[in-house]
């Protein structure tokens, strides 16, 4: 199986796990998931595969699927609802690191030294990566329930208020991630290459987002 069917089983995976969740856990779940989403992103956009001669983080599903859970969030609570969720991330991510650091600082045991060393050079080599996908989740996840509760006060319809929030939040998210993660590391032209495929692909995951967020949209607290 291919890379791009992989990525669509992973979109499908996600969206799924979603719904789910809410329907049997409501807000809660959503809670859960999101915090599971973030610390896989933040780990599998350490590794870059090629699609299309292009670069791409792994992590960029779940990272999107964050998003369509604090839509959903919104949707159903209003824009003050996402603080609470912010917070939780914030937390999650210190403590996560916290946690990984930790591990980092311990002294391996001969048994699985590669496996061990191979852990380390997260630290050693990918900090920045790191570091990179956590802050552009923050910073966006931010100004995307602004923008979305401003749209859904304007025009009250979900397709609209997701597709347009995610056009302009997406495109800020991949500039932001591309020049956090790479400037002074890649050339110019590659760090705009890795820009442009990220944003196409937070597109294309972000308007097929509409479709949990409507089948949630059914489910009563």
């Amino acid at each position: 199986m291919n890379s791009l069917n992989l990525l669509t089983v992973e979109t499908l995976l996600c969206f799924i796990t979603q719904i789910f969740l809410y329907k049997h856990y409501k807000t809660k779940g959503l809670y859960t998931y999101t915090v599971i989403a973030l610390i896989l992103s933040c780990l599998m956009s350490l590794k870059t595969i090629s699609l299309y001669d292009y670069d791409v983080n792994l992590g960029i599903i779940p990272f999107i699927s964050i998003f369509t859970s604090s839509n959903i969030i919104i949707q159903k609570q209003g824009s003050e609802a996402t603080k609470k969720l912010i917070l939780t991330l914030i937390a999650t991510s210190l403590a996560s690191y916290g946690m990984f650091y930790l591990i980092y600082l311990m002294e391996p045991s001969d048994i699985n030294l590669f496996t061990s060393a191979s852990y380390d050079n997260i630290f050693n080599d990918s900090l920045r990566m790191y570091f990179a996908n956590i802050v552009t989740i923050l910073y966006s996840l931010l100004l995307n329930s602004r923008l979305y509760y401003y749209l859904k006060k304007m025009k009250n319809n979900i397709l609209i208020s997701n597709l347009f929030s995610s056009i302009i939040i997406q495109f800020i998210a991949s500039i932001l991630f591309g020049l956090i993660a790479y400037t002074f590391i890649k050339e110019p032209i590659d760090i705009i290459k890795i820009i442009m495929i990220r944003y196409l692909m937070s597109l294309i995951i972000g308007i097929v987002s509409t479709i949990p967020i409507y089948i949630t949209k059914k489910v009563t607290e």
